[in-house]
């Protein structure tokens, strides 16, 4: 089994993720977005899941014995199937 590379500050604090779904969101349901920006929920939504996707990244990675990049790609993949299927 490999070990893990130490979390970098940005992944750490779900940063990466917390982009990468402002913008899937903007490009898949714009009215989502601003659905709940007018209810002022709209960062808190982001910021759990972006939580969510990191958790499910790290376990991915321990499952499969892959690297980030290639788990973060499936992770995020299934994210969007869930959410814009």
């Amino acid at each position: 089994m490999k070990t893990m590379e130490p979390l970098s500050e940005e992944l750490r604090d779900n940063q990466y993720y917390v982009s990468l779904l402002d913008t899937l969101i903007e490009e898949n349901d714009l009215d989502l977005k601003h659905r709940l920006l007018k209810a002022d929920t709209y960062a808190r939504f982001i910021n759990e899941q972006a939580g969510l996707l990191m958790d499910e990244t790290i376990e991915y990675i321990g499952k499969h014995e892959v690297s980030f990049p290639v788990a973060s790609s499936a992770v995020v993949e299934q994210w969007k199937e869930r959410m814009f299927q």
